[in-house]
């Protein structure tokens, strides 16, 4: 059923999530939840690469600078992004998450005119910022963490141009 929105009801958010954009998962062995969800569920093919400099720059990790490097699977499902995330080496939220939870939904992402400007709403609002970066020309993204909703949202911008090179599964 269909709920319709009552005009004279306004939400106070500061920040107003129109879409979430992607769902992502941590995971100990990136090959083999690719091979699971295609196999399982049919979902894929994916695009496999690696996340770390110089793809990823001016990363930040509890607010100080960091690196470390993560394996990364992307599919569409719908009009949902599915991302896989697999730690490698280095300090981040990937691998705190990991360790603290296991496997699992580790964050949602919705897209955002001004990264920085959303995530300074937030923090100012008391949400912290976990981890930051920018990507390709003029991609970036934070990971904050909101207590209240029990999850990790990422506002984030989506690079027009990364020049990442990409493996496939399956094979194309």
């Amino acid at each position: 059923m269909r709920r319709i929105q009552n005009v004279a009801q306004t939400s106070p958010a500061k920040v107003k999530v129109k879409g979430i954009s992607q769902v992502a998962l941590v995971v100990k062995d990136l090959q083999k939840a690719v091979e699971n969800y295609w196999n399982i569920l049919g979902i894929g093919p994916w695009d496999i690469y690696s996340w770390e400099a110089p793809l990823v720059y001016a990363r930040r990790y509890h607010g100080k600078p960091a690196w470390a490097r993560e394996k990364i699977a992307l599919t569409q499902v719908g009009a949902v992004q599915l991302e896989l995330s697999q730690p490698i080496e280095g300090d981040s939220i990937y691998q705190d998450f990991l360790m603290e939870h296991g496997e699992g939904l580790h964050h949602l992402q919705f897209l955002v005119d001004n990264v920085d400007e959303t995530a300074e709403i937030l923090v100012k609002e008391g949400f912290p910022s976990l981890q930051s970066g920018h990507c390709g020309d003029d991609g970036a993204y934070h990971y904050i963490d909101i207590k209240p909703l029990h999850a990790i949202w990422e506002p984030a911008r989506n690079p027009t141009n990364v020049g990442i090179e990409l493996t496939h599964y399956p094979k194309i």
